[in-house]
């Protein structure tokens, strides 16, 4: 029966019409997987000599095993984000002489050979040779790679649980990953030592191999908690009502005093809440709000400014470049019914920036806790955002005629290039580059601040103009609607 719902399924894929366009970019996709896994195999087999050399006299395995709880940390989160609900058109099996419990296997079995479980044994296995063996034999290191083997399993069943319980609660997804990063964060600041932890654990699988039983049983404990949510989740009754459920709404009452925009921002919002990669974009840009920690927290670029202004601009526009990247290819799909209503481009192009805005400022005030690395941080993220806001979102606004491929909104974002063009390259260069280009005279006549002070009052001046500014978008999106409508059509 797993042979037979295996072949359907590949079938099913074969003949679909989006195999055949994404052929070229599946083919690009395996090329990739095959240059990151040789050298992910590369690193395995170095492994223990790049460890030897950063922690000299100390014992590279148990290095390896300190690190390997906040990897699986890090694993769990990303995996979060990224990894995609195994699926099975299951209905049309349920009315025949078929076990239910046979279709609940498959769709979690099928979640098995998944990139995110074999990539470890990329570097796992490697280093197993090459280190574990000589140091404690090949039975005990057969029994420790079982045991790393069957947590990353345990971290694949425990993601597919509960992202199925949250993945219609996205601030549960705020939430878990806020968790990770502060288990990671009290690390950092030697509040609680996970790496000590982790010696501990996985260095007693090395002293006491009959540990691996306990994740084993973690792990058969998390698959059968799949399997009786799944199985008491497939009844064609319950589906339905799902169905139902997915396709209904509560307004957002307190927008409608805004008129036509307040109605058109709520539309918008819905849309990023109903679908994977409208979620997916708003997620992972959520994870650029930590990105300050890799440059504040060495210390060593606190002394300059340009990289400061580089992180200010990202912390506070990352979800507008993201989404905004896009427009109007999330509309893609009903263009042409757009067209017909009576809205305006104006009115179109405002809905998206007012949406957009409140959303920077939140991003600004969330990172306002890297002031304390120093004063100067929190200036120039106030120059950013201002910029953000009255500068880098008309950019967006500019280059969003080019976007001409409408999107699938069914689809999540990772390791998805649909929609993805030169165009979006090119729109980086001003978002990142030119903020730093107004600075650098001022820095190089030794008057930083007032370089900081010209970003801040240029953003600030788009702000003053912004309905100028909004009325010259919309007349460019105007002059190329027809242009747009087209490529949607076609894409």
């Amino acid at each position: 029966m797993f042979l037979t719902l295996l072949a359907h399924q590949w079938r099913s894929d074969l003949r679909s019409s989006v195999f055949q366009k994404s052929l070229a970019l599946n083919i690009i996709l395996a090329l990739l997987i095959l240059y990151f896994g040789g050298i992910f195999l590369f690193i395995g087999f170095h492994l223990d000599k790049l460890l030897g050399e950063l922690y000299p006299g100390q014992n590279v395995v148990s290095v390896f095993n300190g690190m390997l709880l906040v990897y699986f940390l890090i694993d769990l989160f990303f995996r979060f984000l990224m990894q995609e609900l195994p699926v099975l058109a299951i209905q049309p099996y349920l009315h025949l002489p078929i076990s239910k419990n046979k279709l609940v296997h498959y769709v979690l079995v099928k979640s098995v050979p998944s990139f995110f479980n074999l990539l470890p044994l990329l570097f796992l296995v490697p280093f197993k040779v090459t280190a574990v063996i000589p140091a404690y034999g090949l039975g005990i290191a057969t029994g420790w790679l079982l045991a790393l083997m069957t947590v990353t399993l345990l971290n694949n069943f425990l993601l597919l649980y509960f992202k199925r319980q949250m993945s219609n609660k996205p601030l549960y997804t705020l939430a878990f990953g806020l968790v990770i990063v502060g288990l990671m964060l009290l690390d950092y600041l030697d509040v609680l030592q996970l790496q000590v932890v982790s010696q501990v654990v996985f260095g007693a699988i090395l002293s006491q191999p009959w540990l691996v039983i306990v994740p084993v049983l973690l792990l058969v404990g998390t698959y059968l908690l799949n399997f009786y949510f799944l199985k008491a989740h497939t009844y064609p009754e319950e589906l339905q009502v799902g169905k139902a459920k997915e396709a209904t709404g509560g307004d957002i009452t307190f927008l409608n005093r805004f008129g036509e925009i307040g109605k058109l921002i709520e539309l918008e919002l819905k849309l990023i809440w109903r679908h994977k990669r409208t979620k997916s974009v708003v997620t992972l840009s959520v994870m650029f709000l930590f990105y300050g920690f890799i440059f504040y927290g060495n210390g060593k670029y606190l002394d300059g400014f340009a990289m400061l202004i580089f992180v200010g601009i990202v912390l506070s526009g990352m979800t507008m470049f993201n989404y905004g990247q896009f427009l109007p290819g999330w509309q893609g799909g009903h263009f042409d019914g757009l067209l017909t209503q009576r809205i305006s481009p104006y009115q179109f192009l405002s809905a998206k920036y007012w949406m957009m805005v409140p959303v920077m400022v939140l991003a600004f005030i969330l990172t306002l806790p890297y002031g304390f690395f120093g004063y100067k941080i929190i200036l120039i993220n106030t120059a950013a955002l201002l910029y953000n806001i009255g500068v880098n979102v008309f950019v967006v606004f500019f280059f969003s005629v080019q976007n001409t491929q409408k999107l699938d909104l069914s689809k999540s974002a990772t390791f998805s290039w649909q929609g993805v063009g030169a165009s979006k390259f090119v729109m980086m260069l001003p978002l990142m580059v030119l903020p730093i280009l107004i600075y650098l005279p001022f820095g190089l006549l030794g008057v930083p601040y007032a370089g900081i002070a010209a970003i801040g009052g240029l953003g600030l001046l788009g702000i003053i103009f912004q309905k100028q500014l909004l009325q010259y978008s919309a007349n460019r999106f105007t002059a190329h609607k027809y242009k747009l409508a087209a490529g949607f059509r076609q894409s």
